[in-house]
């Protein structure tokens, strides 16, 4: 008798102990599937097994619309999917009108269009961006798919990437030059078509040069590329400065928005600000027109007016120094009109006589250079037999807008350089850059 109560008790501890907590306690898992009618009938709430099926209600009802469907969120509910969580169905109406806007992220405007409940969106034209490709639109960083029906007000954000420039076979010099409108100086009037002879000068690997003449004198010009806003210097533009001799030419750069291959008034000169740029000495939006002197006049005193913080001021810049060396006119030929207008920023000259105060009667003047920043003031420093030798570079990142303040710009298409003094250092003339070429930095790099 004992023997057989051991093995009914061994039995039914087998049977206890082989089953497993949750096999003993789990409990059914319930999730509640609330229907929103949007202002239809009510619709009762249901529960919902883990895995198992909702139960499509009969459609709600409401004055003076349709009912077209039940949807989780944005996106049409299928009763045939199995339910894992809890959820709210909101029930969508004919009669319901949705704003669908378009942020294009700085391309040109959409406008946004009102779309009745469960309807489609149109897909608007391909947006434009300088400098990136459209990738599509997108909606809570999904790309949006235009076969959805809209259910609520909606914002599609325009999704860009950086677009990618192919330099196979590009030069790293410049292609073309767009302009030249020199200011007085010594050496314009010297070849019968100065924008010719700059075209000639400038383009390539060039070793000839192009002076702008005194402040505002400007050369632009492009390359068979954009030039790319990369990490440090982008650009480097050669002149023929040597120590003590430094002048100063300003650069300013423009994007083609409209790809039409030249710059257009609509599209913004951008400054490279150098060392400086934010010094109180320095002038900005300064403005000056030189006249041709009248007939029977001395050609190499030119009549100015400036303007300087609404100031209007009248004088002359003199020439007459230089007679025994340039003896031609310094005021262009090559305007038909009697004046010229610049503006533009100003720099204070760094410019003085070393011989001042020696007793000597030969001044000798000295430009030393400025910091950083511009054109024609510290190639020499480069190391001589190298790409750079002559060079100052130059990065993009240091731009800015006409009211001084920064731009992020990834690229741009066309570069100007203009005088930036309106220093006459007696003999030695106007202190004018002289621009011998200029190069894309990355692919001299690559050289």
């Amino acid at each position: 008798m004992k023997i057989c109560n051991v093995f009914v008790a061994l039995f039914l501890a087998t049977l206890f102990w082989g089953c497993t907590p949750s096999e003993i306690n789990e409990e059914p898992v319930f999730h509640t599937i609330t229907f929103d009618a949007n202002g239809g009938t009510e619709i009762a709430p249901q529960m919902v097994e883990d895995g198992d099926l909702a139960a499509r209600p009969e459609d709600p009802e409401q004055e003076g619309s349709t009912f077209i469907n039940w949807f989780e969120g944005n996106k049409l509910y299928d009763f045939s999917a199995p339910v894992h969580q809890s959820l709210t169905l909101s029930a969508q109406w004919t009669g319901n009108t949705y704003t669908v806007s378009f942020d294009t992220d700085g391309a040109a405007e959409i406008e946004a269009q009102v779309i009745d409940a469960g309807d489609f969106v149109t897909e608007p034209p391909v947006p434009a961006k300088y400098g990136y490709t459209f990738e599509g639109w997108k909606s809570d960083d999904e790309l949006f798919d235009f076969s959805t029906p809209v259910i609520a007000d909606l914002q599609l954000v325009a999704d860009w990437a950086r677009e990618q420039i192919d330099l196979t076979g590009k030069s790293p010099w410049i292609s073309e030059v767009l302009d030249f409108r020199p200011a007085p100086g010594q050496f314009i009037n010297k070849v019968d078509d100065e924008l010719a002879a700059a075209k000639e000068n400038l383009v390539g690997d060039s070793h000839q040069f192009v002076s702008l003449g005194t402040f505002g004198g400007n050369v632009s010009f492009k390359f068979d590329h954009p030039i790319v806003n990369r990490e440090g210097n982008d650009l480097a533009i050669y002149g023929n400065s040597f120590e003590g001799n430094s002048e100063p030419g300003i650069v300013m750069v423009c994007q083609d928005l409209n790809g039409n291959g030249q710059p257009d008034a609509d599209e913004p000169w951008y400054e490279l600000a150098g060392s400086d740029y934010d010094l109180p000495e320095t002038t900005h939006n300064y403005e000056i027109t030189y006249y041709r002197p009248e007939a029977g006049q001395d050609t190499h005193i030119i009549p100015y007016k400036e303007i300087i913080d609404g100031q209007e001021k009248v004088g002359t810049r003199d020439f007459t120094d230089i007679k025994p060396f340039h003896d031609q006119p310094m005021f262009p030929a090559m305007y038909t009109e009697g004046s010229v207008t610049f503006k533009g920023t100003l720099l204070k000259s760094k410019t003085y006589d070393q011989n001042e105060g020696t007793g000597s009667e030969y001044p000798f003047y000295v430009s030393p250079k400025f910091d950083w920043g511009y054109a024609d003031n510290a190639g020499y420093e480069q190391e001589r037999g190298s790409v750079l030798a002559g060079a100052d570079v130059f990065d993009l990142s240091n731009a800015v807008d006409a009211m001084g303040n920064k731009v992020t710009l990834i690229q741009v298409d066309f570069v100007k350089v203009y005088t930036a003094t309106t220093e006459i250092a007696g003999w030695l003339g106007e202190l004018s850059p002289e621009i011998t070429k200029a190069a894309d930095l990355s692919m001299l790099e690559q050289e």
